[in-house]
């Protein structure tokens, strides 16, 4: 979720993983739904708390999010085929197997495969095809994930949107 503040964009990511007293994690411990963390988040350094939580996390857990609901629901309800059908088998696997099938769909994006969402999410897929091409061609250059979404809004969010 975002809000403007003037000319400048308020991110907001709700994340209940915590909101349960059951489950209060050490400091080791990483939260989160597998199929939607960030791949950085999905190697063994991280899982074993070696590596730092940065704000791109939330940044690229919202863009999965996104190609995941615009791939595998249409009217608000859970298709029974299609191209999201593939993202059933990230929830099957361990961190390091979601980490590599998604790595794989990444680079089918990357490649340009051409890939049909259904029809009530024509314009959410193409938001999360721009997000990830425009996130994942940035990795490994030393930018911050506020700004990378803050030159996205200003290049696809209509300003009428905006106001």
């Amino acid at each position: 979720m975002f809000y403007w503040s003037g000319k400048r964009v308020i991110g907001v990511l709700s994340d209940y993983d915590l909101s349960s007293m059951k489950s209060v994690p050490s400091g080791r411990e990483r939260t989160g739904t597998v199929p939607f963390m960030a791949l950085e988040l999905l190697i063994a350094e991280a899982i074993q708390g070696d590596i730092e939580y940065l704000y791109q996390h939330d940044a690229e857990s919202f863009i999965w999010v996104l190609t995941w609901v615009s791939l595998r629901c249409d009217g608000g309800k859970l298709l029974d085929e299609g191209p999201g059908r593939q993202f059933d088998e990230w929830f099957t696997v361990d961190a390091t197997g979601c980490r590599e099938k998604k790595s794989d769909f990444l680079f089918r994006v990357q490649r340009h495969v051409h890939i049909d969402p259904p029809s009530s999410h024509q314009y959410n897929w193409q938001i999360a095809l721009s997000c990830l091409r425009a996130f994942f061609s940035s990795q490994g250059k030393d930018i911050e994930g506020q700004d990378v979404f803050r030159d996205w809004l200003d290049t696809k969010v209509p300003s009428s949107c905006r106001e």
